[in-house]
């Protein structure tokens, strides 16, 4: 039987030295049917002029350059929609996929819409930082969508997903992470699973989405996680397909991440925390309640 059409959907804006080694990384994948769909956000650092040599050399590349800068989200959006394969998956411009990531990821997608896997973090010179973003006791198994909306664990540059998804999740929010929106949405019809096995060599540097985080002092980190929580609540309490009661609760829990103070919240973190915050770590009754009233407060800090 003939494998399915992979299709990888890459964005580019002004790439840079890492880019190379990605592409490269996803044309010598273990999985031969694929297409790699790449949308440049109008790059000025010769990014397009390169890319555009290499889909001349390689047949799987389709190439597109936007007229318009669109932003993150949006221009995956469009390379989603450009997609051809009955599997899509999500690529950086400056990660290395290991040989055998594709072919893992489609063995075990099974009939769930979305699979995602572990990665190990390195630095600007590709030196190991010895950090996985999964535990390595990390299960996706017995939770629910209650587990995923204060916290994410699902990112996108480690993700598979089904072309039958798209009608659940698209279109992505131009705000927020598409990634978190996507696994909430997935986790939410429990069509979702995860291959704990880090298939991504993730790179962490000043110019990445999360390196420009980790590079900021504590204060400021503490002001944009709290900032993209209230924006992610926000988006999750307006999913078009939410039960009625679902979307109750999370619209409560949204206001109430606006207050200083919120016993709503505070009872919610205290007494349901493995339901809430799973990969957080073991907390007695009373650090639950000091972590409950300092995650309440810092956003008003």
């Amino acid at each position: 039987m003939n494998s399915p059409l992979i299709s990888i959907a890459m964005c580019t804006y002004n790439a840079g030295k890492y880019l190379e080694g990605q592409v490269f990384s996803i044309l010598e994948q273990s999985y031969k049917n694929v297409e790699i769909v790449i949308v440049d956000d109008c790059s000025s650092d010769g990014t397009y002029e390169y890319l555009h040599k290499l889909s001349v050399q390689h047949s799987q590349i389709r190439l597109f350059r936007n007229d318009n800068n669109l932003g993150f989200n949006k221009n995956f959006e469009k390379a989603i929609r450009l997609c051809k394969g009955e599997f899509i998956a999500i690529s950086d411009q400056d990660d290395i996929w290991l040989p055998e990531k594709l072919e893992t990821l489609y063995q075990h997608i099974g009939d769930c819409w979305l699979v995602f896997s572990n990665s190990e973090l390195v630095d600007n010179d590709s030196k190991p930082l010895n950090i996985q973003l999964l535990k390595s006791t990390y299960t996706i198994k017995n939770r629910s969508f209650k587990s995923i909306i204060l916290f994410n664990s699902v990112t996108g540059h480690t993700s598979l997903f089904s072309k039958e998804f798209i009608k659940y999740f698209m279109p992505l929010p131009a705000t927020g992470y598409y990634d978190w929106w996507m696994g909430f949405v997935a986790l939410y019809y429990q069509k979702i699973t995860c291959v704990n096995k880090c298939l991504t060599i993730h790179r962490i540097h000043n110019t990445s989405v999360t390196g420009k985080i980790n590079y900021q002092d504590k204060a400021t980190a503490k002001q944009k996680v709290s900032s993209d929580l209230a924006v992610q609540l926000n988006l999750f309490k307006s999913y078009k397909n939410l039960q009625p009661q679902d979307q109750k609760l999370i619209e409560r829990i949204s206001n109430s991440y606006q207050k200083n103070i919120s016993l709503y919240l505070i009872w919610l973190i205290v007494f349901k925390y493995n339901t809430y915050l799973p990969d957080m770590k073991p907390r007695n009754w009373l650090a639950r309640f000091f972590f409950a009233l300092k995650f309440t407060k810092k956003h008003h800090q």
